[in-house]
């Protein structure tokens, strides 16, 4: 028996979640430029709810190392490090809130990500490294809130599938 606390299973559950978050960020986007409508995050929500907030970290920060590599885009610390927030905060608050029910827990610590993340973390690296103003990324916040509103509708429907939640519990 395997008592390692990273389980093949694990592993490549996360492997499969970030593979999933490359697809949905990099090929089933709609782009405006700095604005991005995509679903690339929900993997990411998705492991730090199943895996915490490591996980969710591992799957936001490896999914845009990846995915900006294979895009032609070179590697920014700072927006990986905001994409690794998006999960690393999210599976902090959803850990630390379990006293509140499913539906407002996963609203909290996804739009709390999204902020932290997106909003702020990525914002401030667009700002740095390509000179854009704050009166253009303020359009990142409701940005941020849709995604959000999305991605916790579409967890919370993936968390009650009775064959995920299985296998999840398999993980260990």
């Amino acid at each position: 028996m395997n008592h390692s606390k990273l389980s093949v299973r694990t592993l490549t559950m996360l492997a499969l979640l970030t593979a999933m978050s490359i697809i949905f960020a990099r090929v089933l986007t709609v782009s405006t430029g700095f604005l991005r409508f995509n679903l690339g995050a929900l993997p990411t929500h998705l492991a730090a709810v199943w895996f915490g907030p490591a996980g969710g970290f591992a799957v936001g920060a490896v999914a845009d190392l990846i995915g900006g590599t294979l895009s032609g885009y070179s590697i920014n610390p700072l927006i990986t490090l905001g994409a690794g927030s998006v999960g690393l905060v999210s599976g902090l608050l959803f850990q630390k809130l379990s006293s509140l029910r499913l539906g407002l827990r996963l609203q909290i610590s996804i739009l709390a990500g999204h902020l932290v993340g997106s909003v702020v973390i990525n914002s401030l690296a667009l700002h740095i490294f390509y000179g854009y103003q704050w009166p253009v990324l303020a359009a990142r916040i409701p940005n941020a809130i849709v995604l959000s509103a999305v991605n916790t509708v579409l967890v919370r429907i993936l968390l009650e599938n009775k064959a995920l939640a299985a296998m999840i519990k398999a993980k260990t």
